[in-house]
């Protein structure tokens, strides 16, 4: 962790706070959501506070199937919260050393609005060790990295329909987890099939077609879906907003040379071998489709087309339709 003063400290949140400012000025613009939305603001935490606020999240989801697993296998509630604990605590131990930003949608007690948080000493760091020599400056990257943010703010508190959408896939799928013998045994007899078809292996949605119900691996791929275009419209707006930016002579952003600083560090090798064993490779490449999908809708069909998106959750597109834009512009805009 770079070592941080409290004057530096102050700065950076002082810094951070304007700059959260200007984005949300420039999301809004660049999207035409958030008409009527209070002006964003931003937590910046350290790296502690960032995993205590996510595990406390998680536990208030996941309370439901937490209680199903303790009945189920006999074990106290103790011990069964110390071996959950060491497996998270593992897991957002090593993403508080990588996050930059997040928008916190759910959060305990179906408290709301979300929460915008940049973690202070992960963008220190990444600031420290790729900005030299790269021709982006701090200020630069910073705007970037809130405007990608913010856009996921427009998304849940502009759209009605997202919150709970998403909450419902979520009870959805935990809803179908069973860690019961009967269960246990219909996974243990499909694994016969990945020993047929070695390739499986290396491909995790058809793995998990294997390990989920079939309800889960619906609902899986419809929040995949949904991430997919979130995830890629979040990159759509730093281009956007640079756009809205450059026209008011407000900023010089260039949103890929900040790309390619977060690539940069993305494709370290022990970086990319963590993200495979954690499952999060799959995140990376929701970036890439989501954004290219949105960019070909956009520019054959204008903005206002891809902004139909956010009238009803049936205009999420599916997998196949990111690979056919004019498909979904045939079923939504007819």
């Amino acid at each position: 962790m770079p070592a941080v003063s409290a004057d530096q400290a102050d700065t950076l949140r002082s810094d951070l706070e304007r700059i959260v400012i200007q984005a949300d000025q420039l999301a809004r613009t660049a999207t035409g959501l958030g008409d009527g939305l209070d002006p964003a603001t931003v937590d910046v935490l350290g790296r502690r506070a960032w995993i205590r606020s996510n595990l406390d999240t998680l536990a208030w989801i996941t309370a439901p199937l937490a209680e199903q697993m303790v009945g189920q296998s006999g074990a106290s509630r103790t011990v069964a919260r110390k071996v959950l604990g060491a497996q998270l605590g593992a897991v957002f131990g090593y993403l508080s050393t990588r996050v930059l930003g997040q928008y916190e949608v759910l959060r305990p007690g179906d408290e709301t609005p979300g929460r915008l948080i940049l973690v202070g000493p992960n963008l220190l760091e990444l600031e420290r060790g790729l900005l030299p020599g790269s021709g982006v400056e701090p200020e630069e990257f910073r705007l970037g990295i809130c405007l990608h943010e913010i856009a996921h703010r427009l998304q849940f508190e502009a759209v009605p329909w997202l919150r709970p959408h998403l909450r419902g896939l979520i009870d959805k799928y935990l809803s179908e987890t069973r860690l019961d013998p009967d269960r246990i045994k219909q996974v243990a007899s499909r694994m016969g099939e990945l020993l047929k078809d070695p390739a499986r292996f290396a491909d995790p949605q058809r793995l998990l077609e294997i390990v989920l119900t079939p309800t889960q691996a619906a609902t899986f791929r419809q929040a995949q879906s949904l991430m997919t275009l979130l995830e890629g419209h979040g990159n759509v707006v730093m281009d956007w907003g640079a756009e809205a930016a450059s026209q008011n002579g407000k900023s010089d952003l260039d949103p890929a040379r900040v790309r390619t600083i977060l690539n940069q560090r993305r494709s370290r090798p022990a970086d990319r071998a963590l993200r495979r064993a954690l499952g999060l490779a799959m995140k990376a490449e929701q970036y890439r489709v989501g954004e290219r999908w949105i960019m070909a809708v956009a520019e054959a069909h204008g903005r206002a087309t891809f902004n139909t998106v956010w009238d009803d959750p049936a205009n999420v597109p599916t997998g196949e339709e990111f690979e056919d834009p004019d498909g979904w512009v045939a079923r939504v805009a007819g």
